[in-house]
């Protein structure tokens, strides 16, 4: 992957193809590293609710009538549906974002505004849902979501997926930025046309921050004091253009199948003189 277009050999840059790597396809590769974080971020949490069931199932809670599993916890069996729901959605609408990806991946084809959008929704809306959900299981598992090797201690990355391969904040910015930017050039008639239809109040938020910003017109300075006054509209309007994706956009399945647990590596430990053995015969 790394030296599909470029190569390191005898100490020197060199060009492996004859085409050469564009601002387009550098945006391609930009695009699938947002995907691949979406995804990344739907299985950790995934698993980390597998992991977690399965403790649930097997920890004794004295309760009023005796004892009880953890797992029959009524507050516990809620989290445990209502994040596979929350799951089970974001993956079919990331897994019909991929499939749009590889087809134009496959045929050689720059991803259209729509599709773009969409991967920044996924790549926001995932790793939104998957620190909601981690966090609501958190609250109700006790002192085992402080132990090692539960999959809590790696919580933290989700929080990384966040500013990976392009900030959330920033992309939910971009996502506003370019509706404003579709509603200046369809005009006063594809705004009227607009409110009539089935996305209105989306058509209407975003009539209502042009109009709030239009007042600093080119002025860097004006338009910088217009968003930070207006911020929360700005990513309101961005929540909106993400649900209206998330409910429009066509579902599929990931061909890696459900979510597993992982497995525990055989060893822990690294040879640092890998290298060096590489020539090594067989033992």
């Amino acid at each position: 992957l790394l030296n599909k277009f470029a190569d390191v050999r005898e100490d020197a840059y060199v060009q492996t193809t004859d085409e050469r790597m564009r601002i387009e396809v550098i945006g391609q590769r930009l695009l699938t590293g947002r995907l691949a974080i979406a995804e990344a971020a739907l299985a950790s949490c995934s698993v980390l609710h597998l992991r977690t069931e399965q403790y649930a199932r097997g920890k004794v809670c004295n309760g009023l009538a005796g004892e009880v599993r953890l797992s029959e916890m009524p507050q516990l069996k809620a989290v445990f549906r209502e994040s596979e729901a929350a799951l089970d959605e974001m993956a079919a609408f990331t897994a019909g974002v991929e499939q749009r990806l590889n087809s134009c991946l496959r045929a050689g084809t720059i991803p259209d505004a729509d599709l773009v959008d969409a991967i920044a929704v996924a790549k926001i809306r995932c790793i939104d849902v998957a620190l909601e959900r981690a966090h609501a299981l958190r609250k109700e598992v006790g002192s085992y979501a402080l132990m090692h090797a539960t999959g809590f201690e790696l919580v933290d990355m989700l929080l990384c997926c966040k500013f990976a391969e392009g900030d959330s904040r920033i992309l939910q910015q971009k996502l506003t930025r370019d509706r404003l930017k579709a509603l200046q050039k369809g005009g006063a008639a594809a705004a009227l046309s607009g409110l009539l239809g089935e996305h209105r109040a989306e058509v209407f938020a975003a009539a209502n921050l042009a109009r709030k910003l239009q007042p600093a017109g080119r002025d860097v300075a004006k338009l910088a004091a217009a968003m930070d006054e207006h911020w929360r509209e700005i990513y309101d309007l961005a929540e909106m253009i993400a649900e209206r994706h998330i409910r429009t956009g066509p579902r599929a399945a990931f061909v890696e199948g459900p979510s597993v647990e992982r497995l525990t590596p055989a060893a822990t430990g690294f040879d640092a003189d890998w290298k060096g053995k590489l020539g090594a015969p067989v033992a």
